[in-house]
């Protein structure tokens, strides 16, 4: 899917205010955190940067003993 400048924009008012809620033209969308925003905003911000995206993924390792 290809990002535009103004759903950037929108994502970034989103936050500043603290809503969860981001529209654009005649689409919204419901975050569940500010931290899910945070990731999407810096996905779209790569993305419209021409940067390859990056894992964001966590592993956890336990042991009894």
């Amino acid at each position: 899917m290809a990002f535009t400048q103004t759903q950037l924009d929108a994502l970034d008012a989103a936050i500043a205010t603290g809503a969860l809620i981001v529209h654009y033209g005649d689409k919204y969308i419901r975050y569940q955190t500010t931290a899910d925003m945070i990731k999407a905003r810096d996905l779209l911000r790569d993305q419209l940067n021409g940067q390859p995206p990056t894992s964001r993924a966590s592993f956890s390792s336990f042991c009894k003993g």
